[in-house]
């Protein structure tokens, strides 16, 4: 009888573990793929103001963003506006590699372009991602370089959703 009350409780906690639900983000990223950062991310020179040109679904914020960036002694402190009209203000922490610290976690500059005018900013488990760009339209010539980076790194970039309207021509999956 002893050994009977002695398991009951571990028996109710098991049951109760066994009911519990684990929530997690979808990713939209192939965890198989390996996934590098921009070695030689300049933070001074990828602050200033930013459009938010397309983004991954769940990505933190909103569509259509416009982010100023300003370097702030270790980190950037990031301001993003929303076309509503609703703004927060955050730190990024930077780290070499490309590596930021946010609130929602960490962020991986994946790529920019030679002159810091097109960036690609994304969670490294694959549950958020911006293309981010200095003008409100992205370049084709830039958005193709954006979407093969995207790709190579394992990104379904079908699922990308572009603030402006036909934005989305070059969208397809490089294979």
């Amino acid at each position: 009888m002893k050994t009977a009350r002695a398991v009951l409780p571990l028996l109710v906690l098991l049951t109760a573990c066994g009911t519990a639900s684990i929530t997690t983000r979808p990713t939209w990223r192939d965890p198989r793929v390996p996934i590098a950062s921009k070695a030689d991310f300049d933070a001074r020179a990828f602050a200033g103001s930013w459009h938010e040109v397309a983004r991954l679904p769940g990505t933190p914020g909103c569509a259509g963003a416009r982010l100023t960036v300003a370097a702030e002694g270790t980190g950037l402190a990031r301001r993003t506006a929303c076309p509503t009209g609703a703004a927060t203000t955050d730190r990024l922490d930077v780290a070499p590699l490309g590596r930021l610290e946010g609130p929602d976690g960490p962020l991986w500059v994946l790529w920019t372009d030679t002159g810091y005018r097109t960036a690609i900013v994304v969670a490294p488990d694959g549950t958020a991602g911006q293309i981010l760009d200095r003008s409100p339209m992205l370049p084709a010539d830039r958005r193709r370089a954006a979407l093969e980076v995207l790709d190579f790194n394992g990104f379904d970039t079908a699922a990308l959703i572009y603030s402006q309207p036909n934005s989305q021509a070059l969208s397809t999956r490089f294979e």
